[in-house]
């Protein structure tokens, strides 16, 4: 039978799975909490009959308050059960004090929702005391469910696959957080396409740490090993943040078959992992390791897989993808039956809008393939300028259709118009495509990602991408250093490069050689009229709650003078 709502294959799960398979999370690297399907199953039903007693009718929205752990799974199972639609946010992932409080009831306001689950901790990390709600929702602790309905009362919820399953709530890493509209279908449609690009079955093991509030981690990572019933091991964003090695630990004790996570992480595994504690991994159980959410970078992937060969890691089972909130996850996967071999393209060519071999050795690029779209999925390239469809390899906006492409946004009819409407010209009407805001290329049928559109800076005429200009400066600086580029406004250089760094470890007279030799460099390999560069302190630098680097944001706020700066450049700061 095949399922038409994402209720439907919670409920297949547990009858499949029974209590022999489930979910196990650590909230320590030694202490772990395991729950069965089933259990959750049976947990679900009482609590969405005594969300059905409450008053809540389906199609409500429930906004999902919680640190990563079991609490936040089961408030999950029972919105669903209860055919409300789930709006997972962060409750305490941003630096700036109040922040996470002021989105949440921002998401309230927005969603119109009117009850907030939550657990004992959450709102306390929020700031809010014991008893206080935020401004628009009431709270209700997920624990107090449990006893007010009788499980043997509930029947499934009146949704069909149309129905919206989830608030999927953006991370603002171009512009205001919007919630992206999420159906049953959409989640049901896109579970399958991760599961036939992963190979990932019920005697899968998967294991991760991303955020459950992120489509990443909340479509790939938790709600993937649910939709076919395959063990899955967890952990928080601040674990593996605090020790890296865990990851690795975790797959090696479980023999996981399958993670997932963003570019950085790899590197930073590969950074910080010694040689006595390479000895006692064992990753050769790995056979889908996906990359994604951010740009994948092939020296990543190389330096990963050479430093964990001794574990047994195959650098085959990388899995680059590609993929969106605004398409409830994944687009395209790359699997091959050999290690990652990014495409070598020609630097000039890139900056003029097209792919082609190089013609000189001194100006080469390196992109790596996402692969093909999913089965289902169709994947057009637009140019920007006529909105025709573009050639093969030629550069422009990717746009998608398909069974996994989103409602829209949430109350934002405007907005869902612009983005999830767009069509070719030329082309015979009706066929509506999301707008992804994102620049690529197809080369022999597989997605090549450039960059961002709201991000790419253009100078005397060439396309120039932030992320290789943060490449070249970060090779000149201190391993690990996170950093922004952007297009200059005003009297501001033409090019701005932000770089966080160690103060403490670096004395000034050093972070002022670093500066120009990063400037020589960046101004050299690109052309550049001028760059400005500020360093600031570490930790500062804008990201969004899922970890993408803000650079609009921080081009803002460095010329408000509102960033930690250290040492500043070549701005003129009566403008900056």
């Amino acid at each position: 039978m095949v399922s038409s709502t994402f209720v439907d294959v919670m409920m297949s799960t547990a009858v499949a799975a029974g209590d022999g398979r489930g979910i196990r999370f650590y909230s320590s690297p030694t202490d772990s909490e395991f729950r069965s399907y089933a259990a959750f199953d049976r947990q679900a039903r009482a609590d969405a009959a005594s969300l059905t007693a409450l008053g809540h009718a389906p199609g409500g929205v429930v906004i999902l308050a919680f640190d990563p752990g079991l609490a936040f799974i089961r408030a999950l199972y029972a919105t669903f059960y209860a055919g409300l639609v789930a709006a997972p946010v962060p409750v305490a992932a941003m630096r700036q004090p109040g922040a996470a409080l002021g989105r949440l009831e921002a998401i309230i306001a927005d969603s119109r929702s009117v009850l907030v689950l939550t657990d004992g901790t959450a709102l306390a990390a929020m700031g809010l005391e014991p008893g206080q709600a935020p401004a628009g929702a009431s709270v209700r602790q997920v624990t107090t469910l449990a006893g007010e309905a009788d499980a043997a009362t509930w029947t499934p919820p009146p949704i069909t696959a149309e129905s919206l399953a989830l608030l999927q709530y953006t991370s603002g890493s171009t512009g205001a957080p919007k919630g992206v509209m999420v159906s049953h279908g959409n989640l049901v449609a896109n579970e399958a396409a991760i599961t036939q690009a992963a190979g990932i079955s019920s005697a899968s093991r998967t294991m991760g740490w991303l955020p459950h509030y992120h489509d990443m981690g909340l479509v790939g990572q938790l709600l993937q090993p649910i939709s076919v019933g395959a063990d899955s091991v967890l952990t928080s964003p601040s674990q593996f943040l605090r020790r890296p090695l865990l990851w690795l630990r975790l797959i090696s004790q479980y023999r996981s078959t399958h993670t997932v996570g963003p570019d950085f992480a790899y590197g930073l595994c590969t950074r910080l992992v010694t040689d006595e504690q390479l000895d006692e991994l064992d990753l050769s159980a790995l056979e889908g390791v996906i990359t994604g959410a951010e740009p994948v970078r092939g020296s990543t992937l190389a330096a990963f897989s050479h430093r964990f060969a001794a574990a047994g890691f195959h650098g085959r089972a990388f899995i680059p993808a590609y993929g969106m909130a605004e398409t409830t996850l994944l687009v395209t996967a790359s699997v091959r039956s050999g290690p990652v071999e990014p495409i070598r393209v020609d630097a000039a060519g890139v900056e003029s809008g097209e792919l082609h071999e190089p013609t000189s050795a001194d100006r080469v690029v390196e992109l790596v393939s996402c692969g093909p779209p999913a089965a289902g999925h169709e994947i057009a390239i637009m140019d920007p300028a006529s909105g025709l469809r573009a050639h093969e390899g030629a550069i422009g906006e990717i746009l998608v259709r398909g069974p996994s492409v989103a409602q829209g946004y949430w109350d934002r009819p405007e907005e869902t118009e612009l983005a999830f409407g767009a069509t070719l010209v030329g082309e015979p009407g009706g066929r509506r495509y999301l707008r992804t805001g994102d620049l690529g290329a197809l080369v022999d049928g597989e997605l090549v990602i450039t960059g961002r559109i709201k991000d790419l800076i253009i100078i005397r005429g060439r396309n120039l991408y932030p992320q290789d200009l943060e490449t070249t400066a970060e090779a000149f600086l201190h391993s690990g250093c996170l950093s922004a580029a952007f297009e200059g406004l005003g009297s501001q250089p033409a090019v701005g490069l932000v770089a966080e760094v160690d103060a403490a470890r670096v004395p000034l007279d050093e972070l002022e050689r670093l500066a120009e030799v990063v400037r020589r460099r960046v101004v050299d390999e690109y052309t550049l009229p001028e760059l400005g560069i500020a360093f600031i302190r570490k930790g500062t630098l804008p990201r969004t709650t899922s970890g993408k680097v803000q650079r609009a944001l921080t081009r803002a706020l460095l010329a408000d003078e509102r960033l930690a700066t250290v040492l500043s450049v070549g701005f003129d700061r009566s403008t900056v």
